[in-house]
């Protein structure tokens, strides 16, 4: 692999950091610029990682990423939080505290899962397969303790990094056709959930995911 071990364990820490931070954040704003971070150190990752092994369809992937998912999807989001005017992450189930002690548990066991898989090349892979382990489960997590929309979308967010990032060092590469495929899913299914928010704003004036109950029966 082109990066260094020293640069990539760093990246790595922004990584479980940023996906940590993003549970612990009580303000959506604060999440969301966590997660773009995050984006941004994978599409880095990519684009350095195609520069030192001259694969253009891994640096054209790179930058799809930056621009797309660094660029795009933070825009959007951000635009309706500005219009719902939502600070709130929504607690449920979890106060942050006690989030980030279960997300610890989730990284711990992260690492325990991907032990069968200790015969990687370099420690860096395994490294960086446990962290994308990690970040889907902290997905998850997020998607079951917080009630606004905005909140449960990053979890979708945070399984789509942590799923890129695991497949990414497991064949050390991923095909052109496949993430371009993966990230336009993506793109359509943010636009289609921005529309939604906006029609929950005109109805409820409200992002919390309590009101879609009352369409029900």
């Amino acid at each position: 692999m082109g990066i260094s071990e020293n640069e990539l364990n760093l990246l790595l820490f922004v990584l479980l950091t940023s996906g940590l931070s993003i549970v612990y954040s009580t303000r959506v704003k604060k999440a969301l610029i966590w997660w773009t971070l995050q984006t941004f150190a994978v599409s880095i990752l990519i684009l350095v990682q195609g520069i030192y092994s001259h694969e253009l369809s891994v640096i054209i992937v790179g930058v799809l990423l930056l621009v797309g998912k660094a660029g795009i999807i933070p825009v959007l989001l951000g635009r309706v939080l500005q219009e719902s005017k939502t600070e709130w992450v929504g607690e449920i189930y979890l106060k942050r505290t006690s989030s980030v002690v279960v997300a610890g548990a989730l990284t711990l066991l992260a690492y325990e899962v991907t032990k069968p898989l200790m015969a990687l090349p370099q420690p860096g892979f395994r490294n960086g397969l446990a962290v994308g382990l990690a970040l889907i489960f902290y997905g998850l997590l997020l998607m079951m303790i917080r009630k606004v929309a905005i909140v449960q979308v990053l979890g979708i967010l945070l399984i789509d990094n942590g799923i890129f990032l695991a497949g990414f060092f497991l064949t050390q590469g991923m095909p052109l056709l496949v993430e371009m495929g993966s990230m336009f899913d993506i793109l359509v299914g943010i636009v289609i959930i921005v529309i939604l928010s906006k029609q929950m704003l005109e109805n409820y004036d409200s992002l919390n995911v309590d009101h879609m109950r009352s369409l029900k029966g």
